[in-house]
């Protein structure tokens, strides 16, 4: 477990909060916190749940009072993370519908797509979780197949607009890249060495997976 793991703190006290309501949820957030810390900090397949519950300063049976093990952690974290797609989704559907809608409207929310997936990155970087684990599987294919339905149908509108030259195969194909480009693109400039800090790299990478489609434009 690296320094930084080992600095986490939890607080006072070792026993399972049986406080009903706030106080309950509390814990269950910091658990969550820590654990999604963790898992992008070292990686999923490294840790076990004594070592969340040992990096915050609980007893396991404490962690275990809220959660089954790493496997439940893993399914909450990534369940959380497609509703955060899903509301930028939202909100991107609900930005298209209007006579604003530009270029500059997508661009923004597929940089805020680039860095809900880097706050999520430990899930980009183990597929594999996604095919082990049934549900999670299923947030998986939601966010992949959700991201490509609302990014096509954006390239429309701007076709439709005049803005864009994107017929529907092209829009298509184009969305799916982009949803590739979302989901790991980050990755592939952290290994390649890109230097900065994560928000210049997040910012980059937003503006690499735009390059395609600001090629279309009118």
């Amino acid at each position: 477990m690296s320094p930084v793991s080992a600095r986490l703190a939890y607080g006072e006290g070792d026993e399972p909060t049986v406080n009903r309501g706030e106080t309950h949820m509390k814990t269950r957030d910091r658990i969550l916190s820590v654990a999604l810390d963790l898992f992008n900090a070292e990686g999923v397949g490294s840790l076990s749940a004594v070592d969340i519950a040992s990096a915050m300063g609980i007893s396991a049976g404490h962690l275990y009072y809220h959660f089954k093990g790493k496997a439940e952690l893993v399914a909450e974290l990534v369940s959380r993370h497609r509703d955060e797609v899903d509301l930028v989704l939202t909100s991107l559907t609900e930005a298209m519908g209007t006579e604003e809608a530009s270029l500059e409207t997508l661009w923004t929310h597929v940089h805020i797509l680039v860095e809900e997936a880097w706050d999520a990155r430990f899930f980009y970087r183990e597929p594999a979780l996604a095919m082990g684990q049934a549900e999670v599987g299923r947030h998986a294919r939601h966010i992949f197949h959700q991201q490509h339905a609302v990014l096509a149908t954006a390239l429309l509108t701007l076709g439709q607009m005049g803005q864009l030259e994107a017929p529907g195969e092209i829009a298509d194909g184009l969305a799916r890249q982009m949803v590739t480009g979302i989901a790991f693109h980050t990755h592939v400039l952290e290994m390649a060495g890109d230097v900065g800090p994560p928000r210049d790299r997040i910012g980059r990478a937003a503006a690499q997976i735009m390059i395609p489609v600001a090629g279309l434009a009118t």
